[in-house]
């Protein structure tokens, strides 16, 4: 479970503050037990203390704050762990785990299979049904964009189903240059 800074912060303070409450409880009642604080004196410094409206808007703001916090803590949705380096297929006989590197790699080689593109970038997003690839590319000068473009999209799509089995949802592609042919024979 993966939860958010300030809420993690928030959740500190307030325990801590909790447990600092707690002690001081604690130790009081049992002093009154033990009659090291007699209960007399309890009751006078009880007495004693004079509730004007400055005390009773302190109290209430410091209510108010615990309470805010308790709600927020209460309704704060944890997210479940994901892996973020493997992804799950499940299948009739059990869960199969493909890391992200390996999915990249499989990517990789299906984009290298063409000779108009010169390097490549990618990332996967995972989702609970499949996967997301986004490809950054380097091509070739003089490369029709539409339809390598989508004959990348159909190769990396068909490649990586069929050697993970994992659904491959979506390819986006940008590209980001062209090289020119001075830029050729340095990358060659």
């Amino acid at each position: 479970m993966k939860i958010k800074f300030l809420d993690r912060l928030l959740l500190t303070i307030y325990t801590f503050i909790i447990l600092l409450l707690s002690l001081a409880i604690l130790v009081a009642c049992v002093a009154i037990g033990v009659n090291i604080i007699p209960v007399s004196q309890v009751n006078a410094a009880l007495h004693n203390i004079q509730f004007n409206w400055q005390l009773l808007l302190i109290a209430s703001l410091i209510s108010l704050i615990f309470i805010v916090i308790s709600f927020k803590l209460l309704f704060t949705r944890s997210r479940p762990k994901v892996l973020s380096n493997a992804l799950v297929k499940h299948t009739d006989l059990g869960a199969i785990r493909v890391s992200i590197q390996a999915l990249e790699i499989m990517v990789q080689k299906a984009v290298r299979g063409f000779n108009e593109v010169k390097d490549v970038r990618i990332n996967i997003i995972t989702e609970d049904d499949g996967i997301k690839i986004q490809l950054k590319l380097f091509l070739m000068p003089d490369v029709v964009l539409p339809e390598i473009s989508a004959a990348i999209q159909k190769k990396v799509k068909e490649y990586v189903q069929n050697y993970s089995g994992i659904l491959v949802k979506e390819i986006f592609i940008y590209i980001d240059n062209l090289l020119t042919p001075q830029q050729r024979s340095k990358v060659q």
